[in-house]
């Protein structure tokens, strides 16, 4: 009984755990698609050429007139939801 409680009570961390990481996808594909809309080729397949990419737009975006914001958003929205998904997994632990 009381594992099926601690269970349910991990869930609400999981579901944080994946807005989170709605949110961090959804600022890398808008930086992904502006960048495609200067022209820059974006695979389908992100990879490693994909950091060239985000410093190119760290470095376009002040004379684009965008915001750097989706990059900080990402990139706390990403720790967040690795963080939400550990608790998610190990649960917390008040001793």
């Amino acid at each position: 009984m009381f594992r099926a409680l601690l269970l349910n009570a991990m869930q609400p961390f999981f579901l944080v755990a994946m807005v989170f990481a709605l949110v961090a996808n959804g600022m890398a594909f808008l930086i992904l698609a502006r960048m495609h809309s200067l022209g820059r080729r974006v695979g389908i397949w992100r990879s490693h050429k994909d950091w060239g990419l985000y410093r190119d737009y760290w470095r376009v975006a002040p004379e684009k007139h965008w915001s750097r914001a989706p990059i900080a958003v990402g990139v706390l929205s990403f720790a967040l939801a690795i963080c939400f998904a550990w608790l998610s997994i190990e649960g917390l632990h008040l001793n």
